[in-house]
């Protein structure tokens, strides 16, 4: 009798282990066909528009952001750090244009000034919006994937470093998502704007007794800076 419910416990064991490998393993290779589709379309989009000679501008960035990661179930504290880059934007017609970006930024939960934080998290990341751009005047609206790859990380619980839980209940190295933003020209050459940016999947699966599946959240104020010359017959009308 204890012979077959070993057996039973045995089974039902391998059982739920196969079916977390696969749900788990089904998220990592949705998220990176998603990855690679959209990396994909961009390059070939952004190749066939330069192609056909559309308008171009390239230029920097410089901002700060504020993130934090949700589901946390400590009481952490939103994180804030510079981010910068480049990007590219081009020209679709006199109120849409398409641009894409590379950015180094960091992620995760912050550390309270002052005061130990049960929960911090470091999360660092090159980053891939591609986005498309409606301008009304002076002003314009935008929305579009981004690619995240992690490139490196670091957490402290209740104060002290913890490699066994990253190791345990390690963050995902590949992030796809979501951007919304507002920004106002401030000149032919300067811009300012404000994007919110969220995890389109969990960037980390449930940890019990710290958080439930985390998803990065982020919220940026940036100024750009063209550096490619604006013609006359290019302005945004």
């Amino acid at each position: 009798m204890n012979n077959i419910k070993k057996r039973n416990r045995l089974r039902c064991f391998l059982k739920s282990s196969l079916v977390q490998f696969f749900k788990e393993n089904y998220v990592i290779n949705t998220l990176k066909k998603n990855l690679v589709i959209i990396a994909i379309f961009n390059c070939v989009w952004l190749g066939a528009q330069h192609g056909y000679k559309s308008p171009y501008r390239v230029g920097l960035k410089l901002g700060y952001s504020l993130h934090t990661l949700t589901g946390d179930l400590t009481k952490s504290h939103p994180g804030g750090n510079l981010l910068g880059g480049f990007w590219f934007q081009l020209k679709m017609n006199k109120k849409w244009t398409a641009q894409t970006e590379l950015l180094l930024l960091d992620k995760g939960i912050g550390v309270q000034t002052g005061k130990k934080s049960p929960h911090h998290v470091n999360l660092h990341y090159f980053e891939i919006p591609v986005l498309f751009q409606y301008h009304r005047k002076k002003t314009y609206f935008e929305f579009g994937p981004g690619l995240g790859y992690m490139i490196n990380y670091r957490e402290h619980l209740y104060g002290n470093q913890t490699p066994d839980l990253v190791n345990n209940y390690p963050f995902m190295r590949s992030e796809l998502s979501f951007n919304f933003g507002i920004g106002c020209a401030l000149n032919e050459k300067w811009a300012i704007g404000l994007r919110l940016s969220h995890s389109l999947l969990p960037v980390r699966s449930a940890v019990p007794l710290v958080s439930k599946a985390s998803y990065n959240r982020l919220l940026a104020l940036s100024v750009t800076r063209q550096l490619k010359k604006k013609k006359a017959s290019d302005l945004q009308e």
